[in-house]
């Protein structure tokens, strides 16, 4: 593993026992190829992108974790320079005051509001839930500008274990047509938190400085664990408000599980749902980007509205050059007429689809499991062969029309629960036993 996970009790989904998962965590091409070595930019990676448009016409500018928050500029979404970064040090000094050890600054998200671009950015240490949320603002990010400067405004949110039940990382700010500010929050612990903000300030208002009056978003499951929520992100769209969100494990190379999912609600403070009306604050969400035949682990993702046309933006592995790290991706998003969206292939690889259709097994995707007719779970089979959502490690594997699933449990007899279930004959539900004989069943979820 090359990151955090972080560990709890959690449930087994094959059994009513509990088990104890515990892990250490922390482009130019033709438009049908990806060719990652065109980018001199991808050789340290670009995690966690975060994009904005520049109002003055000098293109798109992407703010990704690193030293001093790393900064590139494309004016075609294609093609991307790393242009320098927006702190002068790996992370501002009274940032490492209180964050002692931190070494460079994760996660920033940035908009205009107010008359001025406003970056936020959060410094934590590895598995630690002593963390910041802090702010800089500029009056243009062109660097070309005499209105270029970077103001670093300070702390916005911190954390403090044994205080508070969230983590003050990975922050989003979203602002709507009255002018009204919110900023969300939150990675594994508890989930994610949102409250409004004072738009002048852009930071929270005044009542709050004693009591931070936050409202709960969305969580992994509904009993809150596992915990592999993080990365808000708020767009609204027609009467809309959409909560996206990455579940489950970025950082592993191929075996990344991370996925974006999305929930809506007509409120910016939520609740959200997904499709199906099941509220993100109990594991709902649609998910609408995972790993496929090629791409592992999309997530944190972004979201880019244009004159043009919405694009997802997040980033990726590679899995012919994951060597490369975390990439910078992006997708095309196509909104239905029921209000939801589709996330189109990248723009670097036109052939994603057609590659998927050929070699990805239709079976990979979100699942409704039922354990002895009483016990339901949303699972998700990686392309990978893992099983995300659950405790421990799971396993899937296909044998013709046999699906058999292991779930990891020294409790279990040999070590693992095994059921083996039959598929229907269009592949979208299985029913059998694990070897106590207890009923097996599940059924695709989000069937278009």
């Amino acid at each position: 593993m090359e990151c955090l996970v972080f560990g709890k009790m959690k449930p087994v989904v094959s059994s009513c026992i509990l088990v104890f998962a515990i892990a250490v965590a922390p482009c130019v091409a033709d438009e049908g190829e990806y060719d990652a070595t065109s980018l001199e930019a991808l050789r340290s990676g670009m995690p966690d992108p975060a994009i904005v448009e520049a109002r003055d016409g000098s293109g798109y500018y992407v703010y990704t974790t690193g030293h001093g928050v790393k900064v590139f500029h494309s004016t075609d979404l294609k093609s991307w320079d790393l242009i320098g970064s927006v702190f002068d040090r790996h992370v501002p000094e009274w940032a490492e005051d209180a964050i002692p050890g931190c070494d460079g600054i994760w996660a920033p998200d940035i908009r205009y509001f107010n008359g001025r671009y406003h970056l936020y950015y959060s410094v934590s240490t590895f598995g630690s839930q002593r963390s910041l949320i802090g702010l800089a603002t500029t009056k243009s990010v062109n660097p070309s500008s005499k209105d270029y400067k970077w103001v670093d405004q300070g702390l916005v949110i911190e954390s403090f274990p044994e205080k508070d039940d969230f983590n003050a990382i990975d922050p989003a700010v979203f602002t709507d047509s009255t002018g009204k500010a919110y900023l969300y929050w939150g990675s594994y612990w508890s989930g994610i938190k949102g409250i409004e903000i004072n738009s002048q300030t852009g930071k929270p208002h005044e009542s709050m400085r004693s009591s931070l009056k936050y409202e709960a978003l969305a969580q992994r499951t509904s009993t809150g664990f596992p915990t592999n929520i993080e990365a808000p992100y708020v767009v609204q769209h027609g009467d809309y408000f959409y909560l996206m969100a990455s579940w489950d494990f970025c950082c592993a190379g191929t075996d990344s599980t991370y996925k974006v999912v999305v929930g809506r609600s007509e409120s910016a403070l939520g609740p959200f749902v997904d499709r199906k009306g099941l509220s993100m604050n109990e594991g709902g969400g649609e998910v609408v980007l995972a790993s496929d035949a090629r791409w592992r682990g999309p997530g944190h993702n972004s979201f880019l509205q244009t004159d043009r046309g919405d694009f997802l933006v997040h980033h990726v592995y590679d899995s012919e050059q994951v060597r490369k790290g975390r990439i910078l991706q992006i997708r095309k998003v196509k909104w239905t007429r029921d209000g939801w969206f589709n996330v189109g292939n990248p723009l670097l690889d036109s052939q994603a689809t057609q590659r998927n259709r050929k070699t990805l097994s239709p079976l990979v995707g979100s699942w409704t499991h039922v354990v002895n007719q009483r016990d339901t779970y949303h699972i998700f089979l990686e392309a990978s062969g893992e099983i995300s959502g659950t405790a421990g490690e799971s396993f899937w594997t296909r044998e013709g029309r046999k699906l058999i699933m292991k779930w990891v449990d020294p409790q279990a007899p040999n070590g693992a629960w095994v059921d083996e279930v039959k598929l229907s004959p269009n592949g979208k539900a299985y029913y059998g036993k694990n070897q106590n004989g207890t009923i097996i069943e599940g059924t695709m979820r989000f069937n278009k």
